[in-house]
This record gives C-alpha cells, sequence and structure tokens, in this order.
C-alpha cells in the first residue's frame, strides 16, 4: 500500500479525526522548543518541550516545534494541550492539503509548502505553523528547516528579542520563502542544461526532458500562487495578532514572492522557446534528409529513362549491334552524373 491510498482512511470519519496523508512515509516525531525574551532564552528537546504549553507568561515567547508526523497520538495530545480547533490537527496530518491562511479569532494558522534544498529532484514538504497568544507551534515533514531562527534567538545581543510574537512568525514565513529560490535555482539549472541539448543533439527522447521541465514549472508556479495569497493576507491582516511593524516585513517578503513570480514567468517563457527550438530542429533535420533524397532522385531520373529506352527490344537502336556500346551508354550515364552533381554544388544543395 502506498501512502496515497491512505486518502480512503477518512471515508466515513468526522471531522477533525487526524490521519496521515502524503506521499512519503513519515518520518520519526522529535519536539523542541524554547522560552525567551529580551533577557532571557531557555531551550528544551523531548517531553520538556511540551511543558511550554502550560507555561504563562505575558512577557516570554514560548515556541514548540514539531518534526517528523509519525507519531499522531503525540502531536495530537501537543495540540489538545494547546485546545486548538481539531480541525487544524486533521489540515496538519494531510500534507496534500493545499498551503492556506486561516484565522479563527484568537488562533492563526498558516499552511505552507517548503522546498527542500538538499533534495536533488524538485520536491516540496508541508511546514505548518500556528500562533495562539504568546505561543507558537510549528509543524514540519522533515528536520527541522529553522536552526538557523533558533541561533538567532540565542544571540544575546541580537535585535529579535526585542520583537514580539508576530515576528518570529515573519522570520518563520521569511526562511520558507528563502527556500523557494534554491527551486529556481534548480529551475534555472534544468532549463539551461535542455536549451544546450536542444541546440547540439535535438533527439527524440529530449521530447520527454522538456515535457517533465515543463509540468515541473507549472506544479511549483501554482505552489507560488498560493504562497503569494497568504504573504498578501498576513501584510494586510487586520488581526491583533499580526502588528504594524511586523506587516512592513510581511511586505517586504511579498516583494520576494512577485520577484519569483515574474522570474518563472520569464521560465514560462523559456520552455516555450526551448520546445519551439527543438520544433525547429526536427524541421530542419527532416528538410535535410528530404533535400539529400530528392537531390539522389533528381540524379537518377535520367539514368532511369536511359536504362528503360535501352532495355526495350528494339534493333534500331543506336550502339545497339556495337560490341563496346554499352560502355558508351555507361560513360554517357557517368558523365550526366558527374554534370549534375557539379550543378547541385554550384547552386549549394548538397
Amino acid at each position: 500500500m502506498t501512502f496515497e491510498d491512505h486518502v480512503s482512511a477518512k471515508t466515513g470519519l468526522p471531522p477533525g479525526i487526524p490521519v496521515y496523508i502524503g506521499r512519503h512515509e513519515p518520518e520519526i516525531t522529535k519536539i523542541s522548543g524554547l522560552v525567551y525574551s529580551s533577557d532571557d532564552f531557555r531551550e528544551f528537546t523531548g517531553p520538556s518541550g511540551i511543558d511550554l504549553i502550560n507555561t504563562q507568561s505575558e512577557d516570554k515567547i514560548r515556541w514548540i516545534h514539531i518534526s517528523g508526523l509519525k507519531d499522531i497520538e503525540l502531536i495530537n495530545s501537543v495540540f489538545i494541550q494547546a485546545e486548538l480547533h481539531p480541525l487544524i490537527a486533521e489540515d496538519v496530518f494531510n500534507t496534500r492539503s493545499r498551503s492556506k491562511y486561516e484565522d479563527f479569532g484568537d488562533i492563526l494558522f498558516i499552511i505552507l509548502d517548503i522546498v527542500p534544498s538538499a533534495e536533488k529532484e524538485f520536491q516540496k514538504r508541508k511546514i505548518n505553523i500556528i500562533i495562539k497568544g504568546n505561543l507558537l507551534i510549528s509543524v514540519s515533514e522533515t528536520e527541522n528547516p529553522f536552526e538557523h531562527i533558533v541561533s538567532r534567538i540565542s544571540h544575546p545581543n541580537g535585535k529579535f528579542r526585542a520583537h514580539g510574537i508576530d515576528y518570529l512568525m515573519y522570520s518563520l514565513i521569511d526562511s520558507v520563502v528563502d527556500t523557494y529560490f534554491f527551486g529556481l535555482e534548480k529551475i534555472e539549472d534544468m532549463a539551461e542544461v535542455l536549451e544546450e541539448r536542444v541546440l547540439q543533439d535535438p533527439s527524440s527522447e529530449i521530447i520527454r526532458e522538456i515535457q517533465y521541465f515543463r509540468h515541473t514549472l507549472i506544479k511549483f508556479k501554482r505552489q507560488v500562487w498560493s504562497l503569494r495569497d497568504i504573504v498578501m493576507h498576513l501584510s494586510r491582516s487586520d488581526s491583533d495578532i499580526v502588528t504594524d511593524s511586523t506587516r512592513i516585513f510581511m511586505r517586504d517578503v511579498y516583494d520576494h514572492v512577485i520577484k519569483i513570480f515574474e522570474d518563472l514567468d520569464v521560465h514560462r517563457e523559456m520552455a516555450e522557446g526551448i520546445m519551439e527550438i527543438y520544433l525547429s530542429s526536427v524541421s530542419n533535420r527532416t528538410n535535410e534528409v528530404m533535400r539529400v533524397l530528392t537531390v539522389i532522385a533528381v540524379i537518377f531520373i535520367p539514368l532511369t529513362f536511359i536504362t528503360g529506352v535501352y532495355g526495350m527490344n528494339f534493333s534500331s537502336l543506336p550502339g545497339i549491334d556495337d560490341p563496346a556500346g554499352h560502355l558508351v551508354i555507361f560513360g554517357i550515364m557517368i558523365l550526366i552524373t558527374a554534370l549534375m552533381v557539379a550543378a547541385f554544388r554550384l547552386k549549394k544543395w548538397i
């Protein structure tokens, strides 16, 4: 059974029941957490990270990160302790759901696609961000992709701790957007390789690679489209969780997304150009073959005429009774062939 078959497992179940749905085998669940303020920073791992849910402090921000979706019961228990809406748990475990932004009033729920830079082929994985009060819970399919943000928070002289939880949310989203530049680089590399191959060796096998490139481009553009909508909503959100200062940062992220979107339009035109180059190359090769065949056919027209005439049973044909007549005919045929080849070369047809 593939993991896509798990879609049918939700049939007949009531809303809010967490069931893993995905194309990849879920990775082992790991939980880490940290709590910080302008003058304090503490990091936790394992069960102690879950205890941060019950730690109440107005001036301290709590961040719990869950990587890997294998342990459904453990993750769901975290959501229950945080008193999250049951539909959030359902969406977190459905890794095939679309990217979206939902405002539950006191809770913000964001689903994003992240592009892992370590994978050679173009892949996408889900990132979930949940904000409730001064608690932020992030969930990723793979290993924690936000270690660099933890490092920034731990720096005692950094400006990160001076901001609120909405700035932490912005930092996570900005980090996700940055991964799209890795995806964009992969697409650029694919386009360059295809363009070079089409020009050098436009074989029939390359058409599959062109189609794969176009398919990848369409999927990636859909992801960027969803990401653009989410970032636009956050930059214009009237939620009390998002402050005016953070909206300015979100507008900067929105500019990055628009830049990615515009670059994808350029690559879409490149994909169309590559296809046109391939079709033009195939057409030129066909024309070359037809030209050679036409030259050969034209050369054989007079030779066929001569052999046809002398193949008839007439005794009055010139040289028919001469023992050296066939040599003369052969000479005439060779001369005609030489003259026609010279004429074709003069006209640069061959």
